[in-house]
């Protein structure tokens, strides 16, 4: 009996000082024992993984209902409904991304109140989501706040932990203008010269078409189904992991797309290219998620030093359209971007050799506007190398390759896709040599034999030789002719 007694003293013990720890922990956290914490789903105090879980399950309706007061508090949004959103809100509270909602009892329950809290199908389209208007182009080049939700599903759900699937319609109607003038350039005796159009791979989605797309009034999802053919747009409803491995070191996985949109793509925008920025977003997350969260090339994606440096519309961006990504039927897709095009980009096969359908060339004439919003960088650039550099780049890529005495013949374009004009595009085959290169050879050219010293595999060859008379080294008929 002393034994059973005993017991139940300690239990009561054990009871107070749990009150009391609580009180101490409200008091030292500056929330009182009157404020109830939004989104606490086991109301013990703390905002944790669990309470998300819990608040998903109840909003997907695999959970019975809860009482009225039990809703209120889970109403972290305050829309009159717990859904996913709310889970995704709690479950960034809980990995320190946001600070928790607390409020009082008497805010929670107003003595006059009516409104019906319930728990949705997370998210329902026809409460949470809002329609962009893909399919139409827009009336006038003015800058604009595009919306940032993502548009009503056009087909049905068919990806696991997926809000809503979309898929935008291209139907994106550009203008070219014309190219600028080649620079003016003082050719050497004995050399190449390289007049290249754009700058980077080519493949995929242009970050300053992308820029130019959001200044004449396109939102994110028409910018993406435009580079992206045939994708359709997911949002995750809680989106995983919260970190990344990068480059050995963990990085929170908002923290990190901040820094990447910042340093890829932020430095060359202006108050109002919001949709670049989300667009950005988008594709550097899809990127993280085909290669499952674990990045250990810091070539991969550029990223700022840290978020001190992040502006505050890019972290807006990045949370705007958090946890959207892109798939192809259903799958996954790789999203590879790029800083500008020659005006077109470019297919997959001329830089990797294997063809996607979603990475279809797609004119991005904004990019022939460049000169007008970059100060660093221009559409068409000059690089002179001399014959006696050029030998030490072949042979230092490929020893066995046979460079004759005649510098004349060195190197031949063969074809290319003729992005900018039947003469010139991203080169798909070259001679180098004795050694001709049937596949990937403009990016092979560029990347692996001169190292990057040229803006892009798009370009025009001209050598000059000892008496600066100059000889094309481009194809004599272009791919597309």
């Amino acid at each position: 009996m002393l034994k059973k007694i005993g017991k139940k003293r300690i239990r009561r013990i054990l009871s107070l000082l749990t009150a009391i720890s609580l009180v101490v922990i409200y008091y030292i956290s500056g929330v009182s024992a009157a404020d109830v914490i939004l989104g606490d789903y086991d109301e013990n105090g703390r905002i944790t993984s669990y309470d998300a879980r819990g608040i998903l399950r109840l909003a997907s309706r695999l959970d019975p209902p809860v009482s009225r007061e039990k809703a209120l508090r889970l109403d972290v949004l305050g829309d009159k409904k717990v859904s996913s959103a709310d889970a995704r809100h709690v479950l960034r509270t809980a990995a320190g991304l946001e600070q928790p909602k607390v409020i009082s009892l008497s805010e929670l329950l107003p003595p006059s109140t009516s409104a019906q809290i319930t728990a949705t199908q997370a998210p329902s389209a026809a409460t949470e989501q809002t329609a962009i208007p893909v399919n139409s182009t827009p009336t006038a080049p003015t800058l604009s706040v595009p919306s940032t939700e993502l548009p009503v599903p056009s087909t049905e759900l068919t990806v696991p932990n997926t809000t809503a699937i979309f898929v935008p319609n291209d139907t994106i109607g550009m203008e070219k203008p014309p190219y600028p003038e080649v620079p003016n350039y003082t050719p050497q005796p004995d050399s190449f010269v390289f007049i290249n159009y754009g700058y980077g791979h080519g493949v995929g989605m242009s970050q300053y078409g992308a820029i130019g797309m959001a200044r004449h009034g396109y939102n994110y999802a028409q910018i993406l189904g435009h580079y992206y053919t045939g994708i359709a747009l997911v949002r995750e409803e809680i989106p995983s992991p919260t970190s990344v491995l990068y480059t050995g070191e963990t990085v929170d996985t908002i923290e990190l797309l901040c820094r990447v949109v910042q340093r890829e793509i932020a430095g060359v925008t202006k108050p109002g290219d919001d949709a670049a920025l989300q667009a950005q977003a988008v594709a550097a997350y899809t990127l993280l998620k085909s290669r499952n969260f674990r990045l250990p090339n810091k070539d991969t994606m550029a990223y700022a030093p840290s978020m001190s440096s992040v502006r505050e519309d890019v972290i807006a961006a990045v949370r705007a359209v958090e946890g959207i990504y892109m798939t192809y039927n259903g799958q996954l897709i790789t999203a590879p971007f790029f800083a500008y095009s020659a005006g077109v980009t470019t297919s997959a096969s001329t830089v990797w050799g294997t063809d996607y359908p979603y990475l279809r060339p797609v004119v991005s004439y904004y990019d022939i506007e460049v000169e007008k919003y970059s100060g660093y960088r221009n559409l068409i650039t000059v690089d002179i190398i001399s014959a006696e550099d050029m030998a030490r780049y072949i042979k230092n890529y490929d020893s066995s390759i046979f460079l004759a005495e005649d510098h004349t013949g060195w190197l031949q374009i063969l074809s290319h896709d003729a992005a900018v004009s039947p003469e010139i595009g991203y080169v798909s085959a070259m001679r180098i040599g004795n050694k001709v290169l049937n596949r990937c050879a403009g990016q092979i050219f560029r990347y692996n034999i001169l190292g990057l010293a040229i803006d892009s595999h798009c370009f025009s060859l001209i050598y000059y030789d000892e008496n600066l008379q100059p000889h094309s080294c481009n194809a004599v008929f272009s791919s597309n002719s």
